[in-house]
């Protein structure tokens, strides 16, 4: 499926937009698309090692905008549920910037979604990127949640932890505990599910329990959900979801830590909401923010018929 934009924006140049089509991603843009990720985040981007499998994903929708003979962007729609879904991977190459794509692709990426799906979708974008701000709000998205990235050096002090797995049985009695957390609401009742943040629902409970990813803690007094981080050199376990009661945040986060270091990590992190008693008791746990900037999730949601 393609498309054009019929009225443009009266600050993007209509001659530009004119010869900008989007459309559905084929294997054949696969070698445009990784020279145009070398280019973002200093050659760092994630894109070349989700492509394939975001080629496959028969349940989302991944567009390409091309501009002549050239890739000039890209993005993602992810279906989590049939009511919630993630729009990840806009990317405009440089030599395009400026020339309204990204709103374009944006635009596209919501028509495709009206036709697929309805209920919500959400995005993450770095709190310094004042231009996705503006498309989110010209496009209707709110801003739901903050959140910034926190780690410590994790330390072998041969300690016990009280750490033990969720039994697949457990699902329920987890989910009831996660759910009734004060924790909830301070992190804008959204979950991680890896750059991925959602309501919380006993299916994505269900898949951390399956990886052997979740754990109760101190006789469930608190759960914790944390995978691997190998995004940096050094890799870090990385929380994904937690519950407890607000005063005993800052001892789980400690024995966090040192379940981290006895899993072989050398790191300690979460990506944790920007409230008050969850930053004070990651201070108080010892660990640092490791970002100069935060996360904001945009949001837009629609009545479901």
């Amino acid at each position: 499926m393609k498309d054009s934009l019929s009225q443009p924006s009266p600050s993007v140049n209509p001659l530009s937009l004119a010869q900008l089509v989007c459309r559905a991603a084929l294997p054949l843009d696969t070698l445009q698309v990784l020279e145009l990720a070398r280019h973002i985040w200093n050659g760092h981007d994630y894109i070349p090692f989700v492509w394939q499998e975001w080629l496959a994903d028969a349940e989302g929708f991944l567009a390409v905008a091309e501009y002549g003979n050239r890739i000039a962007g890209l993005g993602k729609l992810t279906r989590l549920d049939d009511d919630e879904w993630w729009l990840e991977g806009l990317r405009v190459h440089p030599d395009f910037e400026g020339r309204g794509f990204a709103t374009h692709i944006h635009q596209y990426l919501m028509g495709r979604w009206r036709s697929l799906g309805r209920g919500v979708v959400r995005l993450a974008t770095a709190s310094k990127r004042l231009a996705v701000h503006r498309i989110c709000q010209k496009l209707g998205f709110r801003k739901v949640g903050e959140f910034g990235a926190y780690e410590r050096q994790t330390q072998s002090a041969g300690e016990r932890v009280d750490f033990r797995p969720v039994a697949a049985e457990e699902l329920s009695a987890a989910f009831a505990f996660a759910s009734q957390s004060s924790l909830l609401p301070l992190s804008y009742h959204l979950v991680d599910l890896g750059w991925q943040w959602a309501k919380p629902r006993p299916a994505y409970l269900q898949r951390y329990i399956a990886a052997s990813q979740a754990y109760w803690w101190r006789n469930q007094s608190g759960l914790l959900c944390a995978a691997e981080d190998d995004e940096d050199e050094v890799k870090s376990l990385l929380i994904r979801w937690v519950a407890c009661a607000p005063q005993l945040l800052s001892d789980l986060l400690r024995d966090f830590a040192c379940l981290a270091a006895q899993s072989g990590y050398s790191k300690a992190a979460w990506i944790a909401p920007m409230q008050t008693p969850i930053l004070e008791a990651l201070t108080s746990a010892g660990y640092q923010s490791a970002w100069d900037f935060s996360l904001y999730i945009f949001e837009y949601a629609e009545e479901i018929n």
